[in-house]
């Protein structure tokens, strides 16, 4: 068994299975809504976020753990392992890479501990973390898990249609005239991944153009691994989309589940969106 101890943060969307099975850390994100802040998954989880979303007057937004909350979460780590690998969701969306590399500075020489950008989030940062502690586990010394994390960054892409457009005018994606038309005519903006920021690329109007769009989004990948397919209160489309990937690659993983609610920051509610893993 190897002895390389796996750190990642809350937003990549582990199940509590794979967390136990791999004996993973998870450090929680903190999510800033109105005049307080919760740990995600700690103080609130995805029922109770949405939940209080309800009743929100300004938009939540992520923030990253605390200094001390990495700190605390290596130097446990590090009584029983001199090897320890972190990663973390995109430092474009969030400063939980910045703060665990300072937290990492505090144990040098008494621990090595490898720090890593995913430039994802949510199941794509799970995606590289599981292949991370899979390949631990099989015994790979924390140079050659290294190794294949980077070169899984890459291949993780990310396609969501978001319904309210406040997130992305908020987060200067589309212009504030832009939002109010959109939302007048229910356009619906597609946000991707790209260099680990999320950026408007096109809109269509239609649930039905929407499931088209990320259906033929996913066509466009010659070499599939695996699939996330995302959603709240957007059971219906999800589940037609579902349906057209299960018989167009019956013999891929295609996890479903709702969305977290650091996704859920940037996204909004009610979005739809593809999380996919290509073989490189």
């Amino acid at each position: 068994m190897s002895n390389i101890r796996i750190v990642t943060d809350s937003s990549a969307h582990l199940t509590r299975q794979e967390i136990e099975t791999y004996g993973i850390e998870v450090v929680p994100l903190r999510l800033r809504m109105g005049r307080k802040s919760y740990r995600e998954g700690v103080d609130l989880d995805t029922h109770e976020y949405f939940q209080k979303l309800e009743s929100l007057k300004t938009l939540p937004t992520s923030q990253e753990p605390l200094l001390q909350d990495f700190v605390d979460t290596y130097h446990k780590l590090s009584r029983g392992s001199d090897q320890i690998l972190s990663i973390h969701i995109s430092s474009r969306l969030n400063g939980a890479c910045q703060v665990a590399r300072t937290a990492a500075a505090t144990l040098r020489g008494r621990t090595q501990i490898t720090v890593i950008d995913s430039e994802t989030i949510s199941r794509g940062l799970g995606m590289i973390v599981l292949s991370a502690a899979k390949a631990a586990a099989d015994g790979a010394d924390i140079q050659e898990v290294s190794r294949l994390v980077r070169g899984i960054v890459p291949s993780i892409f990310l396609s969501f249609f978001v319904t309210d457009l406040a997130y992305p005018e908020r987060d200067d994606r589309i212009r504030h005239s832009q939002a109010i038309l959109g939302s007048m005519l229910g356009i619906k903006p597609m946000m991707e991944i790209r260099e680990g920021g999320l950026v408007v690329m096109e809109k269509v109007l239609t649930s039905f153009d929407m499931i088209e769009k990320l259906f033929n989004y996913i066509s466009e990948f010659a070499y599939l691994k695996e699939i996330a397919l995302l959603q709240h209160q957007n059971t219906r489309d999800a589940t037609a989309l579902l349906e057209q990937l299960e018989t167009a690659y019956p013999d891929l993983p295609i996890f479903t589940d709702t969305y977290e609610p650091t996704l859920a920051t940037y996204v909004g509610p009610r979005a739809l969106g593809v999380i996919v893993r290509e073989e490189f």
